[in-house]
């Protein structure tokens, strides 16, 4: 096992793969949203009520502003998030970061917790309407369609820094 230091990732990285990583649960969301008869439109209000408050769903607010609104809010929370994982990512051992199935288990339970933060902290005493949805599958989306696309891209950014710099691949 190799010794444990600082990969050479930035905030840059954290914040493009958190941007790429929440447009990928951002589409998962309103599939599932269109799915449960809701409509593509509903996670996009929710989001965009963070700002602009409950009267995101109603018709006051037209779906072009809640668009731009919701999905601005999402992708910088994304790209936030994002970031504090390149902070995990750092400190993970360097024969784990260029591994596949250890940066998903890594990504998935990082997504895990992204969700108790956002909605069982955050959502409970601000944003209530977060707690509408079924939470089982709200943390089962965070864990696979945000938490697991990150923690791939990191992998594959890993994995393409070994070999420019003629390091064996884990």
């Amino acid at each position: 096992m190799s010794s444990r230091e600082d990969t050479p990732w930035s905030a840059v990285n954290g914040l493009l793969f958190g941007v790429a990583a929440g447009a990928v649960f951002a589409l998962a969301e309103m599939a599932l949203a269109t799915a449960a008869g809701e409509g593509p439109s509903r996670p996009v209000r929710m989001a965009a009520a963070v700002l602009l408050g409950p009267r995101a769903f109603t018709p006051h607010v037209s779906m072009g502003l809640a668009a731009v609104v919701g999905l601005g809010m999402h992708l910088l929370l994304s790209a936030a998030w994002g970031v504090l994982y390149s902070l995990v990512d750092s400190r993970l051992p360097p024969d784990g970061r260029g591994r596949w199935e250890f940066q998903a288990a890594v990504g998935m339970l990082f997504g895990m917790f992204v969700w108790m933060v956002d909605f069982q902290f955050v959502a409970r005493g601000y944003f209530p309407w977060f707690l509408d949805v079924p939470q089982f599958t709200q943390v089962v989306m965070h864990a696979v369609f945000w938490g697991l696309p990150l923690a791939l891209l990191f992998t594959a950014a890993e994995r393409r820094r070994t070999v420019m710099a003629d390091e064996p691949i884990p």
